[in-house]
């Protein structure tokens, strides 16, 4: 039900009429009315113009859908944005203040939308993955990103050149609407964002909007930026680049774009932790050596760093100052080889893994003869337990067979819990069998 019929008794239609039949009393009452068509008086004045005004404005609000339907719902007062100059009456106050505080009736009919103070956009983030080579030297970056900005052909209205966003009839300019949730064995009135206008209080319409963005009121715009990495940096740090980010038509400024670093998988360097955050990282690698390096030194070139230096590291002979056997799982360290980071660098920590000789050594080494020559120097063989000491204790002592590990086990044998094998017959439905007794 229409709250008042005032603008449709001034175009002489009903509330319901469609809006070809509105059309058509409009160029009726305005070609009555028309200033030119209107003779002076008898004192000669100019002829009152305000019948055709009054019918350009009750045409001008019913033939826009949605203010028309805020016409009917709310009266003229809605349909001009406000309370039309003359305020609330005592009654429509209280009304009002109930309806706020206690949730019984809908907000104040407003179609004003609220106003928001603008803030910069929220920054936008990235992962930056880096070698561990631009992080140890340092690098000037350029990368392609894809950003939100206001829309340059409606400037962030959403609506083509000389139109505009209109007040929202759902949420009647406030942004939210009002639903009921239940909390307990209770209802309560809540606010929500206002699902037509996404909060904003205001519509283009479908005729009005900017064929630019489709009233998104942005667009997608690609940009090349141009960044320095610092050298040493960490994994997880992040380079911020003022005004990069995305745009909001609502915010006072477009946001700041945040790159956090990622290292990139190196074949030779791992990247270890660092202890503060302006504190260096250290590196680690790994240094393969031969059985003979491990056990009597070496004097070589062990690497190539991140920079292209090539470090030459030495390890004393036996009886010789420092000397030590390495093995595999020792670490050692190379000082202020590791990362750089505000004037001081971390350490280089190498981790020692010995190459036993293969087999083509030893077969060699067995055809000229080698052999006892080499067992003569190597340490002493493991001391065998006496096969008869074990039978005095009760023990029982088996040969067995040193095999090459098997990866497919389809045709192993299935096994009981003592260990034996059991005969392919004996495996039944899935499971091991029991002979019948």
């Amino acid at each position: 039900m229409v709250q008042e019929t005032k603008l449709y008794d001034v175009l002489g239609v009903s509330p319901d009429c469609t809006a070809a039949e509105l059309k058509k009393a409009y160029r009726s009452k305005s070609l009555q009315f028309h200033p030119d068509r209107q003779a002076p008086s008898s004192s000669g004045e100019a002829p009152d113009h305000s019948k055709f005004q009054e019918i350009q404005n009750a045409y001008e609000t019913l033939s826009d859908p949605e203010r028309r339907d805020e016409y009917d719902h709310f009266g003229e007062k809605g349909a001009r944005g406000g309370m039309g100059g003359g305020g609330m009456d005592e009654d429509e106050f209280m009304n009002s203040f109930m309806d706020q505080m206690f949730g019984s009736g809908p907000p104040p009919s407003s179609s004003r939308p609220r106003q928001r103070r603008k803030t910069q956009t929220p920054p936008s983030t990235i992962d930056l993955h880096l070698t561990l080579e631009e992080l140890y030297c340092g690098c000037t970056k350029t990368i392609a990103i894809e950003r939100i900005r206001t829309c340059s052909g409606c400037k962030g209205t959403g609506a083509k050149p000389g139109k505009q966003a209109k007040p929202c009839v759902k949420c009647s300019g406030q942004g939210q609407t009002f639903a009921m949730r239940t909390m307990g064995s209770y209802m309560v009135r809540q606010p929500v964002m206002c699902s037509a206008c996404e909060g904003r209080g205001l519509r283009v319409r479908d005729q009005d909007q900017c064929k630019k963005c489709k009233a998104s009121r942005t667009q997608k715009e690609k940009k090349k930026v141009e960044f320095v990495v610092e050298r040493g940096m960490h994994a997880g740090e992040v380079i911020v680049l003022k005004g990069e980010g995305d745009e909001s038509p609502d915010s006072s400024a477009p946001g700041d774009l945040h790159l956090t670093i990622l290292p990139l998988p190196h074949p030779t360097f791992t990247l270890l932790p660092s202890l503060g955050s302006s504190r260096p990282s250290s590196l680690e690698t790994t240094l393969s050596l031969t059985l003979s390096e491990s056990l009597l030194g070496f004097s070589r070139l062990i690497l190539l760093h991140l920079d292209g230096r090539a470090l030459r590291a030495s390890s004393p002979s036996p009886g010789q100052l420092g000397w030590r056997v390495l093995k595999t799982g020792d670490e050692v360290q190379i000082s202020h080889e590791g990362m750089w980071r505000k004037g001081s660098t971390g350490d280089l920590i190498v981790k020692i893994e010995v190459e036993m000789p293969g087999e083509e050594w030893a077969m060699g080494l067995a055809e000229r003869g080698g052999t006892d020559t080499l067992r003569g120097l190597l340490p002493p063989r493991r001391e065998d337990l006496s096969k008869q000491e074990l039978e005095k204790e009760g023990r029982d002592v088996e040969e067995v067979e040193l095999e090459e590990r098997r990866e497919n086990h389809e045709d192993q044998s299935w096994y009981h819990g003592n260990g034996r094998a059991t005969d392919e017959d004996d495996y039944e439905g899935g499971q091991p069998g029991c002979a019948q007794q």
